[in-house]
């Protein structure tokens, strides 16, 4: 007979949040230090976008090998060897002897997020079973606190404390992080055959299918994720050289925090006007603020610029939080899966090429600014695929 749960799991919750803190904090600690990173290895502006935007699609492309592993090893071995290979992965970042292996451990990270990530929603249903909702939420306030917290505080609270040098910035952000896998061993599961697999009402769940590249669904949705992706990792990605080049130097540490603070405001609207998840409107409109963000951000400097930022940094995860939100909304069953999949390899895909490619015509052209051209673009051409659509119909 299984171990039953607790019905209050404090502890489980307790690393549930951990967990997802660690989720973003290595990823975004990587913007602030940017530029020191870049003098470093002697990066130009490709690819310093490059260190932030080469984990997202590591996470993206990750994602069905990370299932893979799920299943052969089990739920909370796959969560504790992702945290720790992310950890020690961003280490190594800071003892990369050249570019390609600093590209290669960032790539290696990302994998490492892209494991635990996918194990998150059954950790919920595994580690909480009588309160899954309300684990996911946990989760996702602890990566939300984790982006504010991997941005914000890796300049004015991290680097001085790791005595002004980049490499021991990223050991120290480590050290808790490898603290969390480690008491994520002692969480306690109801059944050990919740360890391998999701089991509801004592029958093993069907293995999901794969997305279908051809469907026109998948791109659209897809599409608008990476829409909302793009603009809001481009600017981290970039704001600190930007800002260094306008002489804006001075503003960079509050308005980082800020920034990535505003995923965390974002979730608290969605959480108190549920109604708008599953609706185009609320999407169309949260682009929109996006799109104008970036732009003013882009072609403006001073107050108006930084203003700029704070807009498109709440509207994208506003956008982003509904857009994930929607599977669930018009699709059941194994269509929820394949559908995700799919946004998710399309979305993260795209959006790891766009702020690439932002850099690679900034060098050319010689205009910093540029980098956040491709971006913007592609933000203002995926509206036109949220105008066509008046509801979301069901997915099948």
């Amino acid at each position: 007979m299984g171990q039953r749960p607790h019905s209050s799991p404090i502890f489980a919750f307790v690393i549930l949040w951990l967990v997802g803190w660690t989720l973003r904090v290595p990823v975004l600690a990587a913007p602030p230090l940017a530029t020191r990173i870049a003098e470093s290895y002697g990066l130009e502006a490709a690819g310093i976008g490059a260190l932030t935007m080469l984990p997202v699609v590591a996470i993206a492309f990750g994602a069905i090998p990370a299932a893979l592993m799920i299943g052969r090893f089990g739920l909370k071995a796959s969560i504790v060897s992702g945290v720790l290979l992310m950890a020690f992965a961003s280490i190594a970042r800071g003892h990369a002897p050249s570019i390609l292996t600093l590209f290669s451990v960032s790539v290696l990270m990302g994998f490492g997020v892209a494991v635990f990530q996918t194990a998150l929603p059954s950790a919920t249903r595994v580690w909480t079973p009588g309160h899954i909702a309300f684990g996911n939420a946990v989760y996702l306030n602890g990566m939300m606190v984790g982006e504010m917290s991997g941005a914000g505080l890796t300049l004015p609270v991290v680097l001085p404390l790791a005595g002004d040098d980049w490499r021991t910035a990223l050991l120290l952000w480590s050290v808790p992080i490898i603290l969390i896998a480690l008491a994520s061993l002692f969480v306690r599961t109801p059944s050990a055959n919740f360890a391998t697999s999701e089991v509801i009402s004592g029958k093993r769940l069907p293995k999901p299918s794969l997305p279908s590249w051809n469907d026109g669904t998948v791109w659209q949705y897809g599409l608008l994720l990476a829409g909302s992706v793009a603009l809001f990792y481009v600017i981290n990605s970039y704001a600190g050289a930007i800002l260094e080049a306008r002489g804006e130097t001075g503003a960079l540490t509050w308005l980082l925090l800020l920034y990535n603070a505003m995923p965390l405001l974002a979730s608290f609207l969605v959480l108190a006007i549920p109604g708008w998840i599953g609706r185009p409107g609320p999407i169309a409109v949260s682009a929109v603020l996006s799109v104008t963000g970036l732009a003013v951000f882009t072609f403006f400097s001073g107050w108006i610029a930084w203003s700029g930022a704070l807009l498109t940094g709440f509207a994208a995860s506003v956008e982003l939080i509904l857009l994930v939100s929607l599977p669930a909304t018009v699709a059941k069953g194994q269509a929820v899966t394949r559908l995700t999949a799919g946004m998710t390899l399309i979305g993260y895909g795209v959006a790891f090429v766009l702020p690439m490619a932002g850099g690679w015509f900034a060098n050319q052209l010689d205009w910093l600014e540029f980098s956040l051209v491709p971006s913007l673009v592609f933000g203002v051409a995926v509206l036109l695929l949220v105008a066509k659509e008046h509801h979301h119909p069901a997915y099948t």
